[in-house]
């Protein structure tokens, strides 16, 4: 089962895949869980009240998780992998994490692609963050409305989205060209480097045309992933 938790997350749940739901678990004083009690009830599911101590046992949470006294637990997610990305055929926009491993700007992309309508995230299935119910909560409800991808090779996956159609566009502080330069086609791919490296080499091969983010200073001169994908995203879906 998937644990999902924090009230951005659980309404999100519920609003993309209710049916997968199992159970929903609750803390604290009621009328402050109106809004849950009501969902639940609409998809015939009863809610369980507990007191803290046995909600965080429950939960298995640290005192990190801001759970905000709610969890639900769900049938797993899709998943997708390599075999599946001809489904992406008609796509518009799609985010690739060549080795992003943080998971707070993990979270961020993941947000900002669910706000923006961002078709799909491919990130490594070794080298790289996870979807842990930590990032889900992160991702304050961006989550369910993204498709996520593990793919095995990144320069593999690049190639076979160029088979598609996808024009491949990798965010690099030596770009070529400006963001506010850059031309993007009608199917884009924009590619996001690891936290400090930046994308790799043999990433940066498979991209049609590197752009950077004007700006910088001594001492500041690249912005973190899950800034950088946001800046990107908002720049496409501007055109």
């Amino acid at each position: 089962m998937e644990k999902i938790f924090g009230k951005h997350s659980v309404r999100a749940v519920f609003l993309t895949r209710p049916q997968d739901i199992r159970r929903m678990a609750i803390a604290g004083k009621r009328e402050y869980h109106q809004e849950f009690i009501g969902l639940a009830q609409k998809y015939d599911i009863e809610p369980e009240f507990f007191d803290w101590p046995t909600f965080r046992r429950l939960g298995e949470f640290t005192e990190d998780d801001k759970h905000q006294g709610i969890v639900v637990f769900a049938k797993p997610r899709q998943h997708y992998g390599d075999r599946d990305l001809d489904i992406l055929e008609h796509g518009r926009c799609i985010l690739v994490l060549d080795q992003v491993s943080n998971p707070q700007n993990f979270a961020t992309i993941l947000r900002g692609a669910a706000f923006f309508g961002v078709d799909a995230i491919l990130v490594m299935k070794n080298r790289s963050v996870n979807l842990t119910p930590t990032v889900v909560r992160y991702a304050v409800g961006g989550a369910e409305f993204v498709k996520v991808f593990r793919v095995t090779n990144v320069s593999r996956a690049l190639q076979d989205l160029k088979g598609l159609g996808f024009w491949i566009y990798g965010m690099d502080e030596r770009g070529q060209k400006t963001l506010g330069q850059a031309e993007f086609a009608e199917k884009t791919v924009i590619v996001i480097g690891a936290e400090g490296e930046g994308l790799r080499e043999k990433t940066r091969k498979y991209c049609d045309q590197l752009v950077q983010i004007p700006g910088g200073r001594k001492g500041v001169e690249s912005l973190n992933a899950g800034v950088a994908a946001t800046v990107a995203m908002a720049e496409f879906f501007r055109g």
